[in-house]
């Protein structure tokens, strides 16, 4: 096996500014790490994994942690986030950890080239005690090629290597690829934990509250999206949309022209519609006690009934298979709340 020459040290490299990934850090997969440890410290972890679930819930974090536990002497497995080895491979410059963030820039997919560099890397001697590792993000996006490439690494593991796969769907794995791998599977977070990693993250507790709601258990969902609208701006339209039952033409038009006028995709506002008819589906069908998408405006919910919630939300989506059909705007936004009921 090559040898590798471990690159000069740089005395003035500096912390990274993002924190070293470490178990302790992560929230609400509890199952997966418990799974990991165990075969840590069995020691028959598995030389390949595909980590799979929706995305922005933290499975990249989770491979980074394994990463570096695995590398880190002052605290093997939960790792202490401050040593050499956790500040290189947060930076991304340590030289046994090899990342694939996603395709390269301009391109939809990761390149049989991106693959080869991967296994040129591993192919090295490791510099430390512990296993190489490579990660791939979004390994849905492998290209055929990429795939088949990759079984080599696979069907002829580096007894001193660990591979992490990273994929929204394992369908978009081949089966000979699946078929050699462990695969762990990553649930959407609590509402709870996705509020407090954004307040970690600087957000307040009322918008990281607004946020999580629309986030459906991703943080990394939430963190896209725009605390103005989902937050005060939502509350102004669903206020308006709340009151408009009976109301004229002129209204109407009026208020189709303001969601005509949001910098949002028409998909995203007719979202925060639905979300709003939902709403009323399970004060309709659950009563008081029932869970709210937007509980903040829950006394303007009502009393609605099912059949016209039901109408309603379908008349809502019927209005985004519209749009996405290049309907004209405003006449379909004026057609839909003339038979809002």
């Amino acid at each position: 096996m090559a040898r590798r020459t471990a690159p000069p040290p740089d005395a003035t490299q500096a912390s990274p500014t993002a924190p070293a990934a470490r178990f302790a850090d992560v929230r609400g997969h509890d199952r997966p790490i418990a799974f990991l440890r165990r075969g840590w410290e069995s020691k028959r972890l598995a030389h390949a994994f595909v980590f799979t679930g929706p995305a922005g819930v933290g499975k990249l974090m989770v491979a980074r942690a394994l990463a570096t536990g695995l590398h880190c002497d002052a605290a093997p497995f939960d790792a202490c986030g401050r040593c050499n080895a956790c500040f290189t491979i947060a930076a991304g410059t340590h030289p046994d950890v090899r990342v694939i963030a996603g395709p390269p820039k301009d391109k939809r997919d990761i390149s049989i080239e991106q693959v080869r560099e991967l296994q040129r890397e591993l192919g090295f001697r490791s510099l430390s005690p512990h296993p190489k590792v490579g990660i791939i993000n979004d390994a849905h996006l492998l290209t055929i090629q990429a795939q088949n490439a990759l079984l080599k690494t696979l069907e002829e593991p580096n007894g001193d290597s660990v591979l992490v796969l990273i994929a929204v769907q394992a369908s978009g794995l081949a089966p000979t690829i699946l078929s050699r791998c462990q695969r762990l599977r990553f649930n959407p977070l609590p509402a709870t934990d996705v509020v407090a990693i954004l307040e970690a993250r600087g957000r307040s507790r009322t918008e990281a509250a607004a946020l999580a709601t629309y986030a459906n258990g991703s943080p990394g969902r939430a963190l896209e999206l725009d605390p103005e609208f989902f937050g005060r701006r939502r509350r102004e339209l669903l206020g308006t949309l709340a009151g408009l039952r009976g109301a004229g033409f002129k209204k109407l038009s009026d208020f189709a022209q303001t969601l005509m006028a949001e910098d949002k995709d028409p998909a995203a506002v007719l979202a925060l519609i639905a979300s709003w008819h939902r709403d009323k589906l399970r004060r309709a069908v659950l009563g008081a006690s029932a869970e709210l998408q937007n509980a903040d405006l829950a006394d303007a919910v009502g009393t609605p009934q099912i059949g016209a919630s039901l109408r309603n939300l379908e008349t809502t989506h019927a209005t985004m298979r519209a749009l996405r059909q290049n309907a004209n705007r405003n006449l379909t936004l004026i057609q839909m709340l003339m038979r809002l009921e």
